[in-house]
């Protein structure tokens, strides 16, 4: 077995955007496997099971509203109710201590310190703290993390919400599905498949001699929304994006990206940490005039490649074609797959197979990735056999 170098563009993503990928890719679930540890057994991951921060920062520290809370964000892991007791703050005006409560919000990673009494309109306070990591965690987190931050207290309170309203841009991707049955190839060209990493499977094959005849279409939605209030009390708003129906994601802003292998209906509500109080905007529906473009999609092969084609029969897995059992190549109907996408998404409109050189080009993402976030594209290979017929 001989292989040939080509380049190649490695496409790695985020594990929120794999997670969506593995919905309409069943191929890819393996390799989309949430967390190293499923995917791996007997991985150990010192810090699996704890609840910790590895930082924490006011938000709204510059103006809060007079009626307002402070909203305080950082990176972190477990749940954040949990780890509330590890966190001592203390905020004081001219020295003084005020009392009041921190609170987890419905924001991973999102606290809010609502004072007992309400804040005094123009005034300045002081915040000062730590958090006190579990000592399990001390190879994922500092051991001691501190908080600290001058408060400027607006002179008036928080406006009312309004509705959110949003509009989104739109971008289609054909990806190819990459298995030993959707390639046809050259006579003579034996394809092959194997494991690769933590239970991945890697298709190997060559672009001058195979062709998928398979695709899968999706698009993706970046929702850019107009806040549902202005000023401080801005910056102590939670949005929720609700996608047919189904809680899709949570920010501090209005912006969402959702993947999707079929048309959707979609939504944002607003709520005021403060007072609780929610709005919920206008619904706006996408997909529908790309819909023939979205699910399983037929490839021609014979658009690339001039030979005569043909399909052959596995030997197991990991597999490679058997050459004495080949049958002509003759078009089908697609693989049927998962269609629905309503999963959590991830930011890219990047086109799949934009270059043909790299739609056969098989690459592994580089040392320090995830083993779980397997390149989309990058699963595919190149070894170039040949066999007598």
């Amino acid at each position: 077995m001989t292989a040939r170098g080509r380049r190649c563009n490695v496409l790695v993503m985020d594990t929120d955007k794999l997670a969506a990928l593995a919905l309409a890719f069943p191929i890819l679930a393996a390799a989309a496997a949430p967390g190293v540890a499923q995917a791996c057994p007997g991985y150990y991951e010192p810090c699996q099971g704890y609840s910790f921060w590895q930082d924490l920062t006011a938000v709204n520290a510059a103006k809060i509203p007079s009626d307002g809370v402070l909203v305080l964000q950082g990176n972190s892991a477990g749940d954040n109710a949990v780890s509330l007791p590890s966190i001592e703050l203390t905020v004081t005006k001219d020295g003084q201590p005020s009392a009041g409560a921190l609170e987890a919000t419905s924001m991973h990673g999102v606290l809010a310190w609502r004072p007992a009494e309400p804040w005094e309109p123009g005034a300045t306070y002081a915040l000062t703290g730590d958090i006190t990591n579990p000592p399990a965690t001390e190879f994922c987190a500092p051991a001691m993390v501190p908080v600290e931050a001058t408060l400027h207290i607006d002179t008036a309170p928080g406006a009312e919400l309004g509705g959110v309203d949003f509009t989104g841009e739109t971008a289609v991707q054909i990806t190819p599905q990459l298995t030993l049955e959707t390639l046809a190839c050259c006579e003579g060209a034996t394809p092959t498949s194997g494991y690769y990493g933590c239970g991945g499977l890697e298709v190997f094959w060559d672009p001058e001699e195979c062709a998928p005849t398979q695709a899968y279409g999706s698009f993706s939605v970046q929702i850019t929304g107009e806040p549902a209030a202005t000023g401080p009390v801005a910056a102590q708003i939670v949005y929720v994006l609700q996608v047919d129906d189904n809680f899709h994601s949570v920010s501090l802003t209005p912006d969402f990206n959702v993947f999707s292998g079929a048309p959707f209906c979609a939504v944002i509500e607003a709520t005021d940490l403060a007072s609780g109080a929610t709005t919920v905007g206008q619904k706006h529906c996408f997909g529908e005039a790309v819909a023939d473009q979205l699910g399983p999609q037929m490839l021609d092969p014979k658009q690339k490649l001039e030979c005569a084609l043909e399909q052959c029969a596995n030997d197991g897995v990991p597999a490679m074609w058997d050459p004495m059992q080949c049958t002509p190549y003759e078009p089908s109907a697609p693989t049927t797959s998962d269609s629905d996408g309503g999963a959590s998404g991830g930011p890219d409109t990047d086109s799949a197979g934009a270059n043909d050189d790299d739609k056969g080009c098989g690459c592994r993402t580089g040392p320090g990735g995830d083993a779980g976030l397997l390149a989309l594209v990058g699963l595919v290979g190149l070894v170039r056999r040949r066999r007598r017929r």
